[in-house]
């Protein structure tokens, strides 16, 4: 068993990419012990409604983020739903990342928040079987509550952890009115948004 290939899939907008998001990977990877860890960064939400910044700015702010994270874990920012083009479902990027990793053991990563949703998800009774699904307990979230409704649906894994909660939208705003997002983004993150005015009140 120790020679199977532990790898987590950890997929969303990044819109931008946040503290959060990497909290949550290095989280992810102490308590699984991943070995691989691949962000999708989404090419075609079926979830949001938000226009989205253009996939390379998001696929390029995560190789940024993620960069170093871990010793121990190699994490790869990955173009997959990209190429795959039209709605991101993540069924579809779980079953072609399968195809590449044969015998690999998959971790699908989500957030607290998405949780609660994720009946909603397309073909997620799939996700069930074809993945360990693992919620994220993030500051702010009852763990209790996120066990007891995980046990409901079955074949959910709850993390607990003392990730804080940011919200991508609130750096957007902050961002296009020009206010210090330092402290909510990497560095290098928050000086891509700035170079490219990646929000500013003409693109958010």
């Amino acid at each position: 068993m120790s020679d199977i290939l532990k790898i987590g899939i950890f997929g969303g907008a990044f819109n931008p990419v946040h503290n959060g998001h990497i909290n949550l990977a290095r989280e992810a990877i102490v308590q699984l012990k991943l070995r691989k860890l691949i962000i999708t960064p989404t090419f075609e939400s079926p979830h949001k409604t938000t226009k989205l910044a253009p996939f390379e700015c998001r696929a390029e702010m995560c190789r940024a983020a993620f960069s170093g994270i871990s010793d121990k874990c190699e994490v790869e920012v990955s173009d997959i739903e990209r190429k795959m083009g039209g709605v991101s479902y993540t069924i579809n990027t779980v079953r072609e990342l399968k195809k590449m990793y044969p015998g690999g053991r998959f971790y699908l990563l989500i957030g607290g928040d998405m949780l609660y949703s994720f009946r909603e998800w397309y073909k997620y009774e799939s996700l069930l079987k074809e993945t360990e699904v693992c919620a994220l307990a993030r500051g702010g979230d009852s763990f209790t509550d996120m066990m007891e409704f995980a046990n409901e649906m079955g074949r959910v894994k709850v993390l607990i952890s003392d990730v804080v909660n940011i919200s991508s939208t609130e750096i957007r705003e902050k961002a296009a009115a020009g206010e210090d997002i330092s402290g909510l983004v990497p560095q290098s993150v928050a000086e891509f948004i700035g170079k490219n005015n990646l929000y500013g009140s003409n693109n958010s």
